[in-house]
């Protein structure tokens, strides 16, 4: 059975194909540089021109680009909301308020710790951190501002300070604790960078006192920022979300 997951974020469109649950493509696409005929054109181009799909799924923080369910039209789709049965169980009080995303970190995190409890860290627009238990049972975790977000917001907060973006200069060394930055850029990139380190080996150091055996993974788009930095060990995980929208969809088709 061929599978594809479709992973709607803010800034891309991600898309894993899958054959008989293992990985075999991936594609990205930019939301904000494509018209719906682009988007058509590469989407038929790179994938249903080599794949025969049997099923889809989709998860969005954003828009869902109507062209995507005319291309999947006859295709089976499996609707992911949160009424879809998972392969864990969901202790989250408001489930209805909880980010698809984040269901589907819990569970990609489920099948690559079996029997261990786990804790996802995801860092993209926001960071996320989730908490699943050696019983598969998602507790719930924490929301913080990601890089680009606390970068956005002293620039927005203050009179001077510039709005600084990333990636960060290849000469700059935020692995050197003593850094210090030499101009009001390079001052605001490691006040961000080291206090998002910190923050997260707080939260890794916090859940191994609990958890010694416990696995920690860490992903989204701007981990490459953070892994070389992380005192703790963790487990790099590129594109998770699409790993546990798959397990998702195995789910119920079956």
């Amino acid at each position: 059975m061929t599978t594809l997951t479709i992973d709607i974020g803010n800034t891309t469109t991600d898309c894993h194909v899958y054959q008989d649950g293992e990985w075999k493509y991936a594609a990205s696409f930019q939301n904000d540089k494509k018209t719906e005929e682009e988007l058509r054109k590469e989407f038929e181009t790179t994938i249903l021109k080599h794949y025969r799909l049997d099923a889809y799924i989709i998860s969005s923080v954003a828009k869902t680009p109507k062209i995507l369910h005319e291309l999947l039209a006859k295709i089976k789709c499996v609707k992911f909301d949160h009424q879809t049965p998972l392969p864990i169980t969901n202790r989250y009080q408001t489930p209805e308020t909880l980010g698809l995303d984040r269901i589907a970190l819990a569970v990609a995190a489920a099948k690559l710790a079996p029997k261990k409890n786990a804790l996802v860290i995801s860092a993209g627009t926001c960071i996320t951190y989730e908490y699943i238990t050696s019983k598969s049972e998602y507790l719930g975790g924490a929301i913080s501002p990601g890089l680009r977000m606390r970068a956005r917001a002293m620039h927005e907060f203050t009179e001077r300070l510039p709005l600084v973006d990333f990636p960060i200069p290849s000469k700059i060394n935020f692995n050197n604790v003593d850094y210090c930055g030499i101009d009001s850029t390079s001052a605001i990139q490691s006040g961000i960078i080291k206090g998002v380190v910190d923050e997260i080996d707080a939260k890794i150091k916090h859940f191994k006192e609990k958890h010694p055996h416990g696995k920690v993974f860490l992903t989204g788009g701007d981990r490459i920022y953070l892994e070389n930095s992380i005192k703790n060990r963790t487990f790099a995980v590129p594109k998770m979300v699409l790993n546990g929208l798959n397990e998702i969809l195995q789910h119920n088709i079956k």
